[in-house]
């Protein structure tokens, strides 16, 4: 998880580096895929010849393709592990949402406007109020609703409504005190301030969705973590391996990374060698017959490989519907910038150089959010390499055809 973590911080500095890495990743697919058709092709060799001398599959052809079958589904549990561990961290990407939050702050965020100074410059231009201390004392209540611990309180982007809300109604209470209240003017103000809350209600509810919907998929991950783990503890028993129990401190994800880092390939593999042991005689040939005979659980074992298999596939849906769900997320943030480019409430940007228009500011910001998701979905793709797992699931069930 270290090197995974590294490289997702690496990835979003450096998308050229990222490509390099997903080729590098894509190339070592490759060289594994064409070493285990390689090996397909050998034992299916293998098996039509002894069709052809004897009419049979001999027993040496189907160990080999039971040790096969049994090596290549352990490796799903390791890679199935590290990529469910991999894709909880990812539900939040501190660069990719953090650059989202800060398109919900009311003190100046990325479009450039302060809703404390939206509101006074409004109440000012509208004037609201007969006189200038009624003014000047609401001005001071807006100051100190904007900067109130209960406004700070409450989620990013409901600042906005908790604030503007709590103001019209501090001026329609002060608007009855008046010998001729203009409620017209209010009307006026709470359009003006309703541009902006039409933005940050979008940007609200796209949020609001996505925490639901992240939420809902961390779930389901742990729920299929319970599920590998409870079929691992019943596999890895067949092949003589005693999962160790749980520290009670001891996390989902540190307690699966401790048991494979001991169940592993190397360990399957030295079992097998043992068992094969068993069968072999002085001259150094091994009984086969007796072996498959023998050792029921390691055929228990293969029998039941199907279970991991539909485990792993399961978790490719959930990473399929993790970029749906990312997608429609972004899409609806798009839509929500496109209402206060729509609102002209972006603002003009000062800088260096020439002053950015609102238009330019706009374009600027959903770019940068386009970007900012491609690194990351890009980030993702590349530590987790969901090819790899199919490629395994592939030589589980190619080797289980004998």
């Amino acid at each position: 998880m270290i090197a995974l973590t590294t490289w997702s911080t690496f990835a979003q500095t450096s998308p050229d580096s990222v490509k390099i890495f997903r080729l590098e990743k894509e190339l070592e697919v490759l060289k594994n895929y064409n070493e285990s058709l390689q090996q397909n092709l050998e034992l299916t060799n293998k098996a039509l010849n002894d069709l052809i001398i004897d009419k049979n599959i001999t027993d040496e052809t189907r160990w080999i393709s039971l040790r096969s079958s049994i090596v290549h589904s352990t490796q799903i549990y390791k890679k199935l592990s590290d990529d469910i561990i991999n894709l909880k961290s990812r539900m939040t990407d501190q660069e990719y949402q953090g650059f989202i939050n800060s398109l919900g702050s009311i003190e100046g965020g990325p479009l450039g406007f302060s809703l404390e100074e939206v509101i006074m410059e409004s109440a000012k231009k509208i004037g609201i109020f007969e006189t200038k201390t009624k003014m000047d004392r609401f001005l001071e209540i807006t100051n100190s609703i904007v900067a109130s611990p209960l406004t700070q309180g409450v989620p990013f982007v409901s600042q906005a409504f908790f604030a503007s809300n709590s103001l019209i109604n501090v001026a329609y209470s002060s608007m009855l005190t008046e010998k001729k209240p203009d409620f017209q003017k209010l009307g006026k103000f709470e359009s003006e301030l309703n541009k902006y809350l039409v933005y940050f209600s979008a940007l609200d509810k796209a949020n609001a969705i996505n925490q639901s919907s992240n939420n809902d998929r961390i779930v389901l991950l742990e729920n299929l973590q319970l599920e590998l783990l409870g079929k691992l503890k019943k596999d890895a028993a067949k092949l003589g391996y005693n999962t160790p129990d749980r520290m009670s401190s001891e996390s989902l994800d540190a307690y699966f990374n401790r048991v494979l880092s001991s169940f592993s390939k190397e360990y399957v593999d030295l079992y097998l060698n043992q068992i094969e042991r068993k069968y072999r005689n002085s001259a150094g040939k091994i009984n086969y017959a007796n072996l498959i005979q023998n050792e029921t659980e390691l055929k228990n074992y293969s029998n039941q490989v199907n279970g991991t298999v539909e485990l792993a596939k399961k978790f490719i849906l959930y990473y399929d519907n993790f970029f749906e769900l990312a997608d429609n997320y972004h899409l609806k943030v798009l839509e929500a910038l496109e209402l206060a480019n729509k609102n002209n409430i972006i603002q003009a940007k000062k800088g260096n150089g020439p002053t950015e228009t609102p238009q330019q500011v706009y374009e600027k910001i959903t770019q940068n959010l386009k970007d900012k998701k491609m690194i990351r979905d890009n980030g993702i793709k590349a530590s987790i390499n969901i090819a790899d797992l199919k490629q395994k699931i592939e030589k589980v069930d190619e080797f289980r055809f004998l």
